[in-house]
């Protein structure tokens, strides 16, 4: 009984140490801020046609926007890293009405988005939520796997930035980048 109390303790230890190991050797840094993180620089392709409808139930087309800066994010309720950055999202909105967000929930029903949004209000002209039904606008239309993912798109309709991950939104580098796209 006692070795094998000896064993399980050893076990414990061993299983700790190397996990401290492998995470200070992996070089991250637990407590630090999350960086953008690019997926790539993007070739400035066409944002590709495709309509979708708000919860509220009014119909746009990506094409509505042309002449305007476009994020599309893609979150989802259950995510924790879209559930942080929503509201650094809002507030982007909030200070920038002429950037139009879009926001492709790939959650299951509605329900679960209008309890999200209850406890995290929106109620802006430049932020539209919708649930990507089978997220065929998310996996078809912009291969996108992994949550929260951003596209940024540029007033002339081209793809300009993919951004994956929780992203300071009102950070100066963001700020600067998104000013910079009228150019475009």
């Amino acid at each position: 009984m006692r070795l094998n109390i000896i064993i399980l303790a050893v076990t414990v230890l061993l299983g700790i140490g190397l996990t401290l190991w492998f995470d200070n050797s992996s070089g991250s840094i637990p407590n630090s801020p999350l960086p953008v993180i690019e997926l790539e620089e993007v070739n400035q392709e066409s944002v590709p046609p495709f309509s979708f409808q708000t919860l509220d139930g009014k119909n746009y087309s990506i094409s509505d926007f042309k002449g305007k800066t476009i994020l599309i994010n893609f979150w989802a309720t259950w995510c924790a890293p879209c559930v942080v950055e929503f509201p650094k999202l809002i507030a982007l909105a909030k200070q920038n009405p002429d950037i139009v967000i879009i926001g492709l929930s790939s959650d299951i029903d509605d329900a679960k988005i209008i309890r999200f949004l209850d406890k995290n209000p929106v109620n802006l002209p430049n932020f539209l939520i919708s649930r990507d039904q089978k997220r065929k606008i998310t996996a078809d239309v912009f291969q996108t796997y992994k949550l929260p993912e951003t596209v940024i798109i540029s007033p002339s309709g081209k793809i300009v930035k993919k951004i994956l991950g929780d992203t300071d939104w009102g950070g100066q580098e963001m700020t600067n980048f998104l000013s910079s796209l009228n150019s475009f």
